[in-house]
This record gives structure tokens, sequence and C-alpha cells, in this order.
């Protein structure tokens, strides 16, 4: 099943068709039609937003009891992918003290769904009914994404000047789209995955002229993220990326500097860091 899916996915990985609505137009705020536990510390509420792409959003559970407000990350899907796929890589973000923008369109690389995930979430904080009034930090917001969704967050943060800091997984996104990045990327790649290669990914590092980390997991495919055991490898330094440069968290960055915990972790290899 995963070589059929694998081969499906390469021969639609650039396949990212212009969608037909304008979903920056989506400022009207939504109730959930949805709210369901996740785990023991997070929350899942789902939107149908009435346009092409409906949202769900992960949360910390003490969200709703809690006077703070908390950074935001906006997700990007892989090829013929939706946000289910990727439940508990999500919902480990969520707990590291996230609000995680999630969403359905499964052909998402240009970065509009995404960036349009931001002003979902900035819209819903402002809203005295949504559950999510006053509680976004709108001045902290990151995005990420697997595969094209990974060309997706690159392109988001491209498109809007809200997103802060970029966690890049297997993205498929061009060198040139990558040297156009302004905020910290971090391009993360497997050595056993045979739909994007490092070398592409390395490439996309090397082009970038932001600050940049490449690191790449070993022993892992194409499909690390979507399993439940590798993809605590990837939550674990996704929340240390948003805690670096969401949180102003000193000993998280320092994780990725040369030297630093990254760099000296046996499950990657070919650790590379620029512009810090």
């Amino acid at each position: 099943m995963k070589r059929k899916i694998a081969s499906i996915m390469a021969a639609a990985l650039i396949a990212t068709p212009t969608l037909a609505a304008n979903l920056s137009s989506a400022n009207a705020a939504y109730q959930p039609y949805s709210v369901t536990s996740v785990s023991s510390t997070v929350s899942l509420a789902k939107y149908d937003d009435g346009l092409l792409i409906d949202h769900v959003v992960f949360y910390p559970k003490d969200m709703t009891t809690s006077n703070k407000k908390y950074p935001v990350v906006v997700w990007g899907n892989g090829t013929f992918a939706s946000w289910d796929f990727y439940e508990e890589l999500l919902s480990q973000i969520a707990a590291g003290g996230y609000i995680v923008v999630a969403n359905d369109d499964r052909f998402c690389g240009t970065g509009v769904t995404e960036s349009a995930s931001v002003d979902f979430i900035i819209n819903e904080s402002k809203d005295k009914k949504s559950i999510f009034y006053n509680k976004v930090d709108a001045e902290h917001i990151g995005s990420a994404g697997h595969s094209q969704g990974g060309m997706s967050a690159v392109n988001a943060a491209r498109l809007n000047s809200k997103i802060d800091c970029v966690f890049d997984i297997q993205g498929c996104q061009l060198r040139y789209e990558a040297s156009k990045l302004t905020v910290p990327t971090f391009f993360v790649t497997a050595t056993e995955d045979e739909i994007v290669s490092s070398s592409w990914v390395k490439n996309s590092y090397t082009g970038c002229k932001s600050p940049a980390v490449y690191a790449s997991v070993k022993n892992v495919t194409h499909f690390g993220p979507v399993d439940g055991y590798q993809a605590t490898i990837f939550s674990e330094y996704a929340v240390k990326w948003f805690n670096a440069f969401l949180k102003n968290d000193k000993t998280a960055k320092a994780a990725f500097l040369n030297g630093g915990a990254l760099s000296k972790d046996s499950r990657w290899v070919d650790y590379a860091s620029k512009n810090f």
C-alpha cells in the first residue's frame, strides 16, 4: 500500500491547482461544529468554513481557563493527504503550548490556503463568541508542513508577513522559492525518502538566505510524519524550533546551533546551519 501511495504522490507532487475561491476573504468568524478530546492535554475544534476548505484547530485544553495568549502554528498537508494523517504530530505540537491550525486542502503548495489559516485564527480571536477570543498571540506565528505542505509552509511565509518562522518537513519547494525567505527556516529531510530526495531539500537550504538549519532523520521514509512512533522525532524538534522563534526561548535556540542538541542527536545526520 505504501509503495502504491508513494508512486501516486511522486506523480502528483507538484500538482498545485489555483483555488477558485479567494481564501483571504474568509473574514467571518465561525463556531466549531464539534469539539473533541485528542489527549489528556489537547482538544480539537472542527469548522465548516463554507468555502473550498475547512479548518481544524488543535489547542491545549488549559487554554479555555487561562488568561494568557498562545502562539500559533499553521499547517500544510502533503499531496493527497488531509490533516487527520498528521493528528499525532499536530497534537504533540499543540501539547507544547501552541494553537495549531490545519485544514483539508490536499494540494496546498502555493501557500495560499496556509496563509489563509493565519487570517482565520486571527479573526476567530476577535470574535467574542469564539473559544479563541483573546487567546491568540498574533505577534508570534509559525508555518509548518510536510512534502507539498512543506512547500506550502515556505510559500505561506513569503505571502504572509505575520509568519515568523518555518518548519519545512521534506518539502518539495523550488530553490528559488526558498531563496525568497526572510524568516528562520528548518529544512528537514529523511535518509530513506524516495519521493523528495535529501539533495532536493538540501538545495533549498543552500539557496536560503535567512537563518536556516538543515538535518536528515536517519532510517525514515517520506511517511515518517504520518507514523505514530516516528512522528515524535519530528514533533520534538518542531516544538523546540517554535519555542526558539515564537517564545524567544534561548535554550531551545541553542539546540539548533553548531554543537547543540540537534547536531549531536544520533537519530539525525548531515546537520548544517547558517546565518544565526
